[in-house]
């Protein structure tokens, strides 16, 4: 891919060389909301999270995510009409990417980022390593993270509960599906997106002082 730039990326007390296309300052000059999700998120949990996310696509903020799992797909989809920022984090190489027209959209009012630590011949997710590092990276780059729907003991949450810096960013959607989840993180209401707002603002702005 002619578009595609190469730099390094602070993770885990060194630097490993990421891929990417598009806006990287997104991830550097504006607050950026983390979205991850487990799969298979029931009904209400979806309709919620769209209540968030209609809250949200105007604001002037990044909103990075795998966009991988059916909740996250529906979620990407209604901020195509906004105008924040979109960063697509993938756990393959850029040249196989399935959201290159979704991307396009984005890209083409500067707002949006394909970003991976895979070369291009990285064509295919092999086990679970490369989603956890996709998503490890997704969490150390938000200033704050936002899960809508969670397994209980999923993989998800055993990343999150194993380290302490993603726990104390994360925001789970409070509903009784979550109810279960025993993970020490925030609650949200799905009309209180401003806390998300605010939550980042305030992170991005110690990061960059």
């Amino acid at each position: 891919m002619k578009s595609t730039k190469k730099t390094t990326f602070q993770f885990d007390a060194k630097k490993i060389p990421v891929f990417y296309e598009g806006n990287l300052d997104i991830l550097k000059e504006y607050p950026v909301i983390g979205v991850l999700a487990s799969g298979k998120a029931p009904g209400p949990v979806v309709w919620e999270s769209y209540e968030i996310f209609y809250a949200l696509r105007d604001e002037v903020i990044t909103l990075a995510g795998a966009w991988h799992s059916p909740l996250e797909k529906g979620i990407l989809d209604s901020l195509v009409e906004g105008s924040a920022n979109v960063a697509f984090f993938l756990a393959k190489g850029l040249k196989s990417s399935g959201f290159k027209q979704r991307f396009r959209v984005f890209n083409k009012a500067s707002r949006g980022l394909m970003i991976t630590p895979f070369s291009a011949d990285v064509t295919k997710i092999r086990g679970t390593e490369a989603t956890r590092l996709r998503n490890e990276i997704l969490a150390a780059t938000s200033d704050v993270l936002f899960i809508p729907y969670i397994r209980p003991k999923g993989k998800l949450f055993k990343m999150i509960n194993g380290d302490e810096t993603f726990l104390r960013k994360t925001f789970l959607l409070s509903r009784p599906e979550n109810a279960d989840c025993s993970l020490n993180a925030q609650r949200i209401e799905s009309n209180h997106a401003s806390v998300l707002i605010r939550a980042s603002q305030e992170a991005h702005q110690r990061k960059i002082s």
